[in-house]
């Protein structure tokens, strides 16, 4: 018998406990890794591709929903959602969770949501390239404009749209990726890979596995160890370069 692989993302330590002991009586379940904050529940997402994940709403890092939103569309597991504010239902349903379980939850309301996935497990071909056209459709009808060029960034009970003109750089620490302008830094969910598509290649540069520069705010190039350059940037920040893009910033700029 094929047993489910399951990812909990959760970041409160009784609760990832109960979760365990609650899965371990599931013989359908394989439990393949356990995430403590939503950045690292991404990364092993996209590294392990477990079948179904449960994803508690609120935690460190990315939150749940945005765990969800942000998955590339060749991973896409089912999804669990756990939490204790039952105002999320709705949003959750609206990216096609298959469950929502609002804690304290039980073992059979557990196994309800397990059978659920079981019942659609593997999804027909018919159903993943109705998703896919549905998906298709709707973001041929939200395309933005081509010359919107702003970054949201999340603040409170807000969106801030940041110019791309104004990024100075952006720079992942602790796997949380900031956004740093002339007078002030940012923080944001989405990895680095995903601005290095985004934003256009003719003025950003990414310099390193962690960091991006816009080309534009480079003040000095400083020469470094190891046939590398130091960048210094037009907020005072000191970015290293890798060897291999060092030889190329050297080519764009001509020096």
């Amino acid at each position: 018998m094929y047993k489910l692989k399951a990812l909990v993302a959760e970041d409160e330590a009784p609760a990832r406990s109960k979760m365990t002991r609650l899965l371990s009586e599931i013989e359908d379940i394989e439990l393949i890794n356990i995430s403590s904050n939503g950045n690292d529940a991404y990364d092993n997402i996209l590294l392990l591709k477990p079948d179904v994940v449960f994803l508690d709403i609120e935690m460190p890092g990315m939150s749940g929903i945005e765990i969800a939103q942000n998955l590339p569309p060749e991973i896409k597991p089912y999804i669990i959602f756990t939490t204790a504010y039952n105002e999320h239902a709705i949003k959750a349903f609206e990216i096609n969770a298959i469950d929502y379980l609002l804690k304290p939850f039980s073992l059979e309301r557990l196994k309800q949501a397990v059978e659920r996935v079981k019942k659609n497990f593997p999804p027909s071909k018919e159903e993943v390239q109705k998703k896919e056209e549905v998906l298709a459709q709707i973001a041929t009808e939200l395309e933005l404009p081509s010359n919107f060029c702003k970054i949201p960034v999340p603040a409170a009970d807000r969106y801030k749209l940041i110019d791309y003109e104004d990024v100075v750089c952006l720079e992942v620490k602790e796997k949380v990726t900031y956004i740093y302008t002339l007078n002030k830094e940012y923080t944001i969910n989405q990895p680095l890979e995903h601005f290095e598509k985004k934003l256009p290649s003719n003025t950003f540069l990414r310099v390193s596995r962690s960091a991006i520069i816009n080309l534009h705010a480079i003040r000095e190039v400083v020469l470094w160890f190891g046939n590398r350059y130091k960048i210094v940037l037009s907020n005072n920040m000191e970015v290293i370069c890798s060897r291999e893009r060092s030889k190329l910033l050297k080519q764009l700029i001509k020096f």
